[in-house]
C-alpha cells in the first residue's frame, strides 16, 4: 500500500476545533503545527455536556445519533492515547414544565429514532414529572483542554504564542518564514480578527455560568428546566447558561447572576451559596451549522469554525469531514460549507 503523502499544516487556534482537527490530521500521518495563546474563551470553560435532545419540542438535534456514536468513540480512544480520562456517561433529567411536554415525550419515546435516547415513561405513571435521556455524557472541558495542551507540547506540535498576521504571507503560504501546504483558522469567535474570513458570519455569543454549593440538589444527574444544574461533587453544582449577543467581554455581570438564580428557582426554591461566576464566548451561526471550507482566493487557507453550543458533540465528526476535505478532496456539504455565505 502506498504511503500517504505528508503535508505541512498550520492550525491557528487550539480550542475544540483545533484540537480535534490536529488529532485527525496526525492520525493520517500529517505534519501539524498548532498555534495557541492559551486565551481560550469557550472550550476550556464549557459545561461539556453532550445531549442529543432539544428540549421543549423533544426533538433530536441535527445528526444526533451519528454524532453521538462517533464523538464518544473519539473521546474514549483519545483518553487511551493521552493516558487520561475526561469523558463519562451522564444521566440527564428533563423536568417537564407542562403536561403537554410530558405527553410529547411519551409519544416520541415510542418512535424507533428515539428509543436509544429516551427512557420510557409508563403511560400509567401520572406522578413522574421528568424524563431521562439515556444517551448523554459529559466531557470535563477544562481537563480535556489542559491534557491536550500538555500532549501537543510534549510531541512538539504546539507553539504557545499569539498568531501575528503581520508575519504571515498568504501569497507565499508562510508564517515566520516557514512554508506550509495548508493553513486552517480554528480561532472561534476571534475569527473576525483575521483578514481572511470577515464574511463567514460566525457570531460571538456570550455565556455565563455559576458554581454554587447546595445541600439539597441531587448529585447523581444533571437537571434541566430553564437552566441546567450540573453536579461537580462535594455538593457543588454548575448552573447555566446565559445567551448574550450584545456583550463580547469576558466579564461576569450582575444581570447574568440574577437571571441564573431566577432560573434556578424553577428547580429549587432553597437559596444556594454562590462559589464563583465565569463567562465565555461561543462561536455560533444563525443557522446553527458549523463553517468549513476554503478562502475563495487563497485556496490553501481554510476555516473550521462555528461549532457553537453543541461543540463537544459536533467537533470530532466535523474534524473528520474537514480532514477528508483537505486530504481526499471530499466535498463539504452545502449545508455547512463556507460557500453558503459567499453567494450572499
Amino acid at each position: 500500500m502506498k504511503a500517504e503523502e505528508k503535508k505541512k499544516f498550520l492550525i491557528i487556534g487550539g480550542g475544540l476545533a483545533g484540537i480535534t482537527l490536529s488529532h485527525r490530521l496526525l492520525h493520517r500521518n500529517q505534519q501539524v503545527t498548532l498555534i495557541d495563546d492559551g486565551m481560550n474563551a469557550s472550550t476550556k470553560i464549557a459545561a461539556g455536556m453532550v445531549n442529543p435532545i432539544v428540549f421543549r419540542r423533544t426533538t433530536l438535534s441535527w445528526r444526533a445519533t451519528e454524532f453521538l456514536t462517533y464523538s464518544w468513540d473519539f473521546y474514549k480512544a483519545l483518553e487511551k492515547q493521552l493516558n487520561t480520562s475526561f469523558a463519562e456517561p451522564l444521566v440527564i433529567k428533563r423536568i417537564f414544565p407542562s403536561v403537554n411536554e410530558k405527553e410529547e415525550w411519551q409519544k416520541k419515546q415510542l418512535l424507533p429514532a428515539y428509543q436509544n435516547h429516551l427512557v420510557n415513561i409508563e403511560s400509567a405513571n401520572t406522578e413522574q414529572n421528568f424524563g431521562i435521556v439515556r444517551s448523554g455524557y459529559v466531557v470535563h472541558a477544562e481537563k480535556f483542554y489542559i491534557e491536550n495542551q500538555v500532549y501537543f507540547e510534549k510531541t512538539g506540535v504546539l507553539q504557545k504564542e499569539t498568531f501575528d498576521d503581520t508575519l504571515f504571507s498568504a501569497l507565499e503560504q508562510s508564517y515566520r518564514g516557514t512554508k506550509y501546504d495548508h493553513v486552517v483558522f480554528c480561532c472561534g469567535y476571534r475569527v473576525s480578527e483575521t483578514p481572511f474570513f470577515q464574511n463567514c458570519q460566525v457570531k460571538p455569543t456570550k455565556g455565563q455560568t455559576l458554581v454554587i454549593k447546595h445541600n439539597e440538589l441531587p448529585e447523581t444527574a444533571s437537571l434541566h428546566l430553564k437552566c441546567f444544574v450540573f453536579p461537580l461533587g462535594d455538593k457543588n453544582f454548575r448552573i447555566g447558561a446565559t445567551y448574550e449577543w450584545d456583550d463580547q467581554t469576558l466579564h461576569p455581570t450582575k444581570e447574568a447572576r440574577v437571571t441564573l438564580l431566577d432560573h434556578l428557582r424553577h428547580i429549587t426554591i432553597t437559596p444556594p451559596e454562590i462559589v464563583s461566576q465565569i463567562a465565555g464566548i461561543r462561536p455560533t451561526t444563525m443557522d446553527r451549522r458549523p463553517v468549513l471550507g476554503s478562502h475563495p482566493t487563497y485556496k490553501t487557507i481554510h476555516i473550521f469554525n462555528g461549532l457553537g453550543a453543541k461543540g463537544y458533540l459536533l467537533a470530532p465528526k466535523m474534524a473528520e469531514e474537514m480532514t477528508a476535505y483537505l486530504l481526499d478532496n471530499v466535498k463539504i456539504p452545502a449545508e455547512y460549507c463556507l460557500t453558503r455565505y459567499q453567494s450572499k
